[in-house]
C-alpha cells in the first residue's frame, strides 16, 4: 500500500520546518551580551574571540578615566582582574584588597591580581557626555552609540540564537 500523497509532502515539510526552527532558535554562538533590564531582550552582543575584555569609562563625578579588566572563567562566569584609575575620589578604592597589588605609576593607580568573581554585572548608561567603551580583541566599541542613555543593562556571557542576533545589535557591525 502506497503512502497517501499528503503524507509524502507533509512529513518532509514538517522535518524542514523543525530543522529551520532549530537553526533559528537554538542558542549556538557564545557572546558578550547586554540585556535590557526592563524588557529582558538582548540589546547588543559581540561574538567572543578572546576570553578577556575591558570596560573603559569616564567617572561621572571626578571626570577621569577608569579601566576595568576582566576575563571569562570556565562556566562563563566573569573575573575582575585589574583596575586602573587616576583619582581616589568617591567610588574608587584607596588601596588593594587581600592578595591584590596596589601600584602608583605616572600619576595613575593600578590594582592588579584581583579575583572578584561574578556571573554578571549591571551597567547603567548615564545621560552625561562622558565616554563608555567596551574593549575586546583590540577593538574599542562606543557603548553610548549602541545602548540607550538613562537605561540599565545586564552584562554577561551566554550562548545566543540566530533569532536573538537578528533582534540585537552586533557591536562588531558584522
Amino acid at each position: 500500500m502506497q503512502p497517501k500523497p499528503a503524507r509524502r509532502i507533509l512529513l518532509p515539510l514538517l522535518a524542514f520546518i523543525l530543522g529551520i526552527s532549530a537553526l533559528l532558535f537554538a542558542p549556538i554562538q557564545k557572546s558578550f551580551t547586554f540585556t535590557d533590564n526592563r524588557t529582558g531582550d538582548i540589546t547588543a552582543y559581540l561574538r567572543i574571540k578572546e576570553p578577556s575584555f575591558q570596560i573603559k569609562y569616564i567617572h561621572s563625578i571626578h571626570l577621569s578615566e577608569v579601566l576595568e579588566s576582566y576575563k571569562i572563567l570556565p562556566g562563563d562566569s566573569l573575573q575582575l582582574t585589574a583596575l586602573e584609575y587616576e583619582d581616589f575620589n568617591i567610588g574608587m578604592p584607596s588601596n588593594a584588597g587581600e592578595g591584590e597589588t596596589f601600584v602608583e605609576k605616572d600619576g595613575k593607580y593600578f590594582i592588579e591580581g584581583m579575583d572578584r568573581r561574578m556571573d554578571e554585572f549591571r551597567l547603567f548608561v548615564g545621560d552625561v557626555d562622558a565616554g563608555l567603551f567596551f574593549v575586546a580583541d583590540g577593538e574599542e566599541y562606543d557603548l553610548k552609540k549602541t545602548l540607550a542613555r538613562g537605561k540599565s543593562y545586564t552584562f554577561n556571557v551566554q550562548r545566543i540564537s540566530v533569532y536573538q542576533q537578528l533582534k540585537g545589535v552586533n557591536l562588531d557591525g558584522r
